[in-house]
């Protein structure tokens, strides 16, 4: 199976301030230098406007849709590519590492997906590894205008499974949403 990356940074940015959010910087690094670090020996596609573009030595697959959401994005990708199972994640993730995707790659087995949850049993769909037989699932959304990406992961051969079974912490699944979370995450650690 050919597998690879994928790191959605299509969005506006708008509680952001309007701001490329892979642009922001972490410990000397932006978020998408971190995330392609440590993604490195993986394939790696960014998902994006056409007018951002970085000198990052990845794939881009441009947006179609003026409306960008991640549920586009991943059909998009799986649409353009030739990658079966692939690591969906954003580019706001700056904590995510490949240790995780290689202890959820560990037990894909026969699923369609994997998904982690946290101690109250929330759902991560951003970080979880999505394969390309969901992709009727995903058209199917898509054409219903159905942009909720948990709903993806109602399907019966979806493994969910919790970051304690795993030995991952929920930090490594904070998005970066919002200049509080920027000064709360970032700065001050």
């Amino acid at each position: 199976m050919n597998r690879g990356v994928l790191i959605l940074a299509g969005g506006k940015g708008s509680r952001m301030g309007y701001c490329e959010k892979g642009e922001l910087l972490y410990d000397g690094s932006t978020f998408l230098e971190r995330i392609i670090k440590n993604f490195k020996d993986e394939k790696i596609y960014i998902s994006t406007k056409e007018s951002y573009k970085t000198n990052k030595d990845v794939e881009y697959i441009y947006d179609e849709s003026e409306d960008y959401t991640p549920l586009e994005a991943i059909t998009n990708f799986f649409e353009k590519t030739d990658i079966d199972v692939a690591f969906i994640l954003a580019c706001d993730m700056p904590f995510i590492t490949k240790d995780i995707f290689s202890k959820m790659l560990d037990r894909l087995e026969n699923y369609s997906g994997v998904i982690c949850y946290d101690e109250e049993k929330f759902l991560y769909p951003l970080g979880a590894i999505y394969i390309k037989k969901l992709l009727p699932k995903l058209k199917e959304q898509r054409e219903k205008k159905n942009y909720k990406l948990k709903d993806i992961f109602t399907e019966k051969n979806i493994l969910k499974i919790s970051m304690s079974e795993l030995e991952i912490s929920e930090k490594n699944f904070i998005n970066i949403n919002t200049p509080q979370d920027y000064e709360k995450y970032i700065k001050r650690g």
